[in-house]
């Protein structure tokens, strides 16, 4: 066991490998959550029809981003 841990510890990675790595666990992550609060924000959309313009943009962008704090604290974002 400690054989195969020194192996993999021995490795070497370049910076472009960490950026890969990085990459593909952010995308792993982050695409359920804004898949998740794509559907908030599309299920929570009432408020939009008085907003336009800038305000609607960021209405929408806040409750995308901000869905789990919406969801636990039970408020639409205005």
């Amino acid at each position: 066991m400690m054989s195969v841990l020194r192996t993999v510890f021995d490795r070497q990675v370049s910076i472009r490998q960490l950026f890969y790595l990085a990459v593909t666990a952010g995308v792993i992550v982050g695409l359920p959550y804004l898949i998740v609060g794509v559907i908030w924000a599309s299920m929570h959309a009432d408020h939009l029809r008085t907003l336009s313009g800038a305000d609607q943009l960021f209405s929408i962008l806040g409750e995308v981003v901000a869905w789990p704090v919406l969801l636990i604290a039970d408020v639409s974002l205005v």
